[in-house]
């Protein structure tokens, strides 16, 4: 298939659900992961590339990194019969425009650092252009912090205020609201807990399809909560990665003559497989590829 705009998909999930799990990749392995992992659970795969991501790909340059994840992106769509959308995750206004360029179907747009009024009037330029172009715009109202290496995060951070986000939605145009109620990126373990009460005070308010960024350390129980009270965007990172490395480091440990990088990042793609079927299921999109089949667009 083509790449696809999920904007169908989501508000599907939105009026039956369900969520729909954005997965991060890093380089080529990690990509025909998670499009494999579509093709065997029959669903929507929505193929996540973060800005560091695009540096790493890039050896440091991301306008090279958008160009190499574009590609990889439209052949991994190629290879599956399900459909897959290519998103642009936290990305500034240059990085949006460009990945549009490329034929991105999907960008999310991080003017969090920009004072309300600014980041509601680019944030609405840049829906018009993605509309004009059949992509799906994401943005963010609040502050999802990363935990360091040692799992420490900064407990301040501006989780979302719901009148904020009506403010935000109404003014803008958007497909889809990222909002910030206590998960945590790039945390290991499954530990922390929602503020599902704000969640529920922003759903009141708010009629777009919400995003959860920060998913893998946050308790499954908080999760499925979460969906049932309308979160129908959830993305994936530090647990593909995780289960990827352990897979890695298993081979290289029981073979430590390998040179042969194939031979460790097999194992490792087979481990990230298993990983996004597993959250595929958990979400609830398993068996739901038929829902993109109206909204697909030639990449």
């Amino acid at each position: 298939m083509t790449l696809a705009s999920p904007k169908l998909w989501v508000q599907r999930a939105q009026q039956e659900g369900f969520a729909l799990g954005a997965f991060n990749a890093n380089q080529l392995e990690q990509a025909q992961a998670i499009v494999m992992a579509a093709e065997l659970e029959d669903a929507p795969a929505i193929l996540q590339v973060s800005h560091r991501a695009l540096q790493y790909i890039g050896g440091g340059n991301t306008t090279l990194g958008l160009r190499y994840i574009a590609e990889i992106g439209k052949v991994a769509a190629q290879s599956v019969s399900v459909p897959v959308a290519l998103h642009m995750d936290h990305a500034n206004e240059q990085e949006v425009l460009q990945a549009l360029a490329l034929g991105f179907t999907s960008v999310m747009f991080d003017g969090g650092d920009l004072p309300l009024e600014e980041n509601i009037a680019v944030t609405r330029r840049l829906a018009e252009i993605a509309h004009g172009l059949g992509a799906f715009l994401e943005a963010e109202v609040g502050h999802v912090p990363k935990a360091d290496p040692t799992g420490r995060f900064d407990p301040a951070s501006e989780l979302t205020a719901p009148e904020e986000a009506a403010e935000f939605v109404a003014a803008t145009d958007i497909d889809a609201l990222a909002i910030a109620i206590g998960s945590v990126h790039s945390v290991h373990s499954k530990e922390v807990a929602l503020d599902l009460e704000r969640l529920r005070a922003i759903r009141a308010v708010v009629d777009v399809p919400l995003v959860l960024h920060g998913s893998s350390g946050v308790r499954d129980d908080h999760l499925v909560q979460a969906v049932g009270l309308g979160v129908c965007k959830v993305n994936v990172a530090t647990q593909l990665s995780r289960a990827f490395t352990e897979a890695a480091r298993r081979t290289l440990a029981e073979q430590p003559s390998v040179v042969d990088p194939r031979i460790y990042l097999s194992p490792a793609r087979l481990a990230m497989i298993d990983a996004v079927r597993e959250r595929m299921r958990f979400f609830g999109v398993s068996g739901k590829a038929g829902i993109g089949a109206a909204n697909r667009q030639t990449a």
